[in-house]
C-alpha cells in the first residue's frame, strides 16, 4: 500500500494551472498509489471555494482522498471555520506565509492552538522560495511551544532536514528533495519514521516518488514500508 501526502487540486493562479480530482485519481491508478492527501493550491487566496472542491473530492472518493483544508490566519472567523472543517471530515490544516502572517504572530499561534484542540496536524507549506522570507528562529520557537502538535514541512524550507532533526514533532515529505534520492545525510538525522511520501502533484509526479523511494539504496524494505504507508497511517489514524 502507498499513501502520498502532497497533492493539490483546484486552481493555481500563480501558474494558471487547474488540477482536477479525476486527473489525480488516474495518476494514482497508474502508479499503484492507494490514497492521497489533497489540499488547495496555497497561492489561491479564495481558500473557502477551494476547500469546497477538496470536500467534494473527499465525499466522492472517501477511500482515496484524505483532505486538508487551507486556512488564512487573518480572517476573523478562522477558529469557527476550523471547527466546521473538522466536522466535515478534514484531517488537517495547511497554511502559507503568503497570507502575510509570520510564525511569531498571535494569529498564527491561535491557528496552531486550535489545531491542537482539534487534534489536527499542521502543514507549513509554500513553494515560493525566492520571495518569501521565513525567519527560522521564530519558526523553531513556535515548534518548541507546541510540541503536542504534529507539523509537516514543505519544500520551502532550505534546511527542512535540519529543522526536522531538531524537533521530534516535525515530519518531512520526500518532495523536499525534488531531484534524486533521499540521501542518507538527510534521512539519518531524522529517522525514516518521520518521512512521508509526497510528490507535490501536479508539479511533481507520483511515479517519481514511488521510484525514488524504491531505488534508494540507503533504505531497507522495512524503512520503505514506513515511508510508503506506515508513517501516514500513524499520523492520520488510517
Amino acid at each position: 500500500m502507498r499513501v502520498d501526502v502532497h497533492n493539490h487540486i483546484g486552481y493555481d493562479p500563480a501558474y494558471d494551472v487547474t488540477r482536477t480530482a479525476e486527473e489525480l485519481l488516474a495518476e494514482m491508478k497508474k502508479n499503484d498509489v492507494s490514497k492521497c492527501v489533497v489540499f488547495p493550491f496555497t497561492s489561491n487566496p479564495d481558500f473557502r471555494e477551494q476547500n469546497k472542491l477538496v470536500k467534494q473530492a473527499m465525499d466522492k472518493n472517501p477511500d482515496k482522498f484524505i483532505g486538508f483544508f487551507l486556512m488564512n490566519p487573518r480572517v476573523k472567523d478562522m477558529t469557527d471555520l476550523m471547527y466546521m472543517y473538522k466536522e466535515q471530515g478534514f484531517s488537517g490544516v495547511v497554511t502559507d506565509p503568503r497570507f502575510s502572517v509570520d510564525h511569531a504572530m498571535r494569529r498564527f499561534h491561535e491557528l496552531v492552538e486550535c489545531a491542537l484542540v482539534l487534534n489536527l496536524p499542521v502543514w507549513l507549506h509554500s513553494d515560493d522560495k525566492d520571495t518569501m522570507r521565513v525567519y527560522i528562529s521564530t519558526l523553531e520557537s513556535m515548534l518548541n511551544k507546541y510540541v503536542q502538535v504534529k507539523f509537516i514541512l514543505s519544500s520551502m524550507y532550505y534546511d527542512a532536514a535540519g529543522i526536522a532533526a531538531r524537533h521530534m514533532n516535525v515530519f518531512m515529505d520526500t518532495a523536499t528533495d525534488m531531484s534524486g534520492s533521499m540521501t542518507f545525510s538527510k534521512t539519518q538525522p531524522i529517522g525514516t519514521h518521520r518521512i512521508l511520501m509526497g510528490a507535490n502533484t501536479p508539479y511533481g509526479m507520483l511515479r517519481r516518488e514511488v521510484e525514488k523511494i524504491r531505488d534508494a539504496p540507503e533504505f531497507t524494505e522495512f524503512q520503505r514500508t514506513l515511508i510508503y504507508y506506515d508513517n501516514a497511517k500513524r499520523l492520520f489514524n488510517l
